[in-house]
């Protein structure tokens, strides 16, 4: 561990770690060895041409001679370099005062033409450069914060301009989401329903923050304007592009894709300008890019020719729309390798949500974008549109039947308010709140502790579903595989020292809920499934 150094200063120095004093010192030993150097040569010249006695008499009197000439020399020295030194002592006491935050503190004054001088100047330029620092950097931390203040502002705003109370129909299932990367964003989604008419928008403005989310909050008010009049999905594109490409000056476009559902006639039409291609799942649960011309985004060419397409859109077929901050999502190992989301894992997260609600298909794909992404920061806006015609579910009605989790003991928490949300919209009790929970809880921590190799990335997806009286949990993970089933009962009635280790969290998975079973898929995930009788 690396100890913090000591600033603070001692100004009641002892005598032997004074400047001063240790130059009058040496000054004094220098003398006294040049005195001693002229003794010994006037004993060695004198030695033949003068007697004994004279020769003491003489370095008797040039001892005291010498001690008392030292003596006055040594104080001389220590007060002329006292002296010399002190404008230093006063330089340390207004260093030490400025870095305390006294930028005022006055410099000692040097009438010298010397390096104490040079040194003066030296610390009055650092004092009034600290100032205008300060100065500077309190200027620009208020531009900041104000700035930072007026972001969220608008961030609130945008947020404002979309909707988020949704149809509350029984043929229509909609729910829409958008999250931006920074404070305010370009991605937009908006809905008009008009009788038995659904028009629909989903749309990405080309760059990034406040011009972004100004041409955003233009094009949705395009398109609510627009909507009522112009019934067609290219009319209402053509008209977009012809507002916004006659004053581009600053030669920003939007991608879009716009719809227009009859629910009525189970009829389709729809437009794309250079948009993602929306997920189409079947009343099967067949799931597959919906076929779309590219054409040019809006505000690239003025007079444009939109055209639109169309396509039977019978009951319990639905629709993901998306912005290019889903399929691009990444992730950067450690290594500097990226990895996209891409379109394959949007089919795939799609197919395994068939029997879901809109709310949740939107939620289980940004919750897996996250894990996805396991901490790289996103530089796209994500937003998700999600349609079914002739569901009968209601988004509002349902909590989330699926969470994806990392393999970290973090998520733990996220996992019970899972379960919780679940419970507590089947009304069941409180104790078995708490029993489904701690089975639960403890298998989830062990995939997490033991199904990866350490340093490994990798998930956990937990499914909820109650058919009838029964609650069923599928625990599900890409891990080492482990059959649970397969691992010996333990006896708690035996001595500790006597049982094995390990096997206590199976033994209470068993013993909470009434069945278990384990299956390894082809592709390679350990399906455990826990079912559990409610009241």
């Amino acid at each position: 561990m690396v100890e913090e150094p000591n600033f603070e200063y001692n100004y009641d120095l002892a005598y032997q770690k004074s400047f001063a004093a240790r130059l009058s010192f040496r000054i004094m030993t220098i003398a006294a060895t040049v005195f001693l150097v002229a003794v010994i040569l006037f004993f060695y010249f004198t030695e033949d041409s003068m007697t004994l006695p004279l020769t003491h008499q003489i370095v008797k009197y040039g001892m005291v001679v010498f001690v008392v000439g030292l003596t006055l020399l040594f104080v001389a020295c220590t007060i002329a370099i006292y002296q010399m030194v002190k404008p230093l002592k006063m330089f340390t006491e207004s260093a030490v005062s400025i870095a305390e935050g006294n930028l005022d503190t006055p410099l000692p004054k040097i009438h010298s033409q010397d390096e104490l001088l040079q040194l003066r100047n030296a610390f009055e330029y650092m004092q009034s450069s600290l100032k205008q620092h300060i100065d500077d950097l309190k200027t620009t931390t208020a531009s900041q914060q104000r700035l930072q203040s007026e972001l969220v502002i608008a961030h609130d705003i945008q947020m404002g301009m979309i909707p988020t109370i949704f149809p509350d129909r029984d043929d229509l299932d909609l729910f829409a989401s958008m999250t931006p990367a920074k404070e305010v964003g370009g991605d937009l989604y908006d809905f008009i329903v008009e009788g038995d008419e659904l028009f629909f928008i989903i749309g990405d403005v080309a760059g990034k923050g406040v011009p972004a989310s100004l041409y955003m909050a233009v094009t949705r008010t395009l398109f609510r304007n627009l909507a009522s009049n112009y019934q067609s999905a290219a009319n209402i594109m053509r008209e977009m592009n012809h507002a916004i490409a006659s004053t581009n000056d600053s030669l920003i476009f939007v991608t879009a894709f716009i719809g227009v559902l009859d629910l009525k006639t189970h009829h389709l039409t729809y437009c794309n300008a250079a948009h993602n291609a929306p997920a189409v799942q079947t009343a099967q649960g067949d799931c597959y890019l919906l076929e779309v011309e590219t054409n040019l985004p809006i505000g690239i060419e003025d007079h444009f020719n939109y055209e639109d397409q169309q396509m039977p859109f019978p009951e319990n077929t639905s629709l993901l729309l998306y912005t290019d901050g889903l399929t691009e999502a990444m992730y950067i190992a450690s290594d500097g390798s990226r990895r996209l989301f891409g379109e394959n894992r949007v089919l795939h997260d799609l197919s395994k949500n068939k029997a879901s609600s809109a709310i949740e298909v939107v939620d289980y794909l940004k919750q897996h974008v996250t894990v996805f992404a396991d901490g790289t920061e996103q530089g796209d806006d994500l937003t998700l549109m999600f349609l079914r015609h002739g569901s009968s579910q209601k988004h509002a009605s349902h909590a989330p039947r699926r969470i994806i989790m990392k393999n970290e003991m973090s998520e733990v928490g996220r996992m019970r308010g899972f379960i919780f949300s679940v419970c507590r919209e089947h009304d069941i009790d409180e104790e078995m709140v708490k029993s489904l929970n701690l089975a639960v809880e403890e298998w989830v921590a062990n995939v997490i502790n033991y199904a990866y190799p350490k340093g490994t990335r990798g998930h956990v997806e937990l499914t909820a579903e109650i058919s009838g009286d029964v609650l069923t949990l599928v625990v599900k993970d890409h891990g080492i595989p482990f059959d649970p089933t397969q691992h010996e009962e333990v006896d708690v009635d035996a001595e500790l020292d006597d049982r094995p280790i390990g096997g206590l969290g199976i033994f209470l998975v068993r013993s909470i809920m009434d069945t278990m079973e384990y299956q390894r898929t082809p592709d390679g995930y350990n399906v455990l499934t826990l079912k559990k009788k409610i009241k």
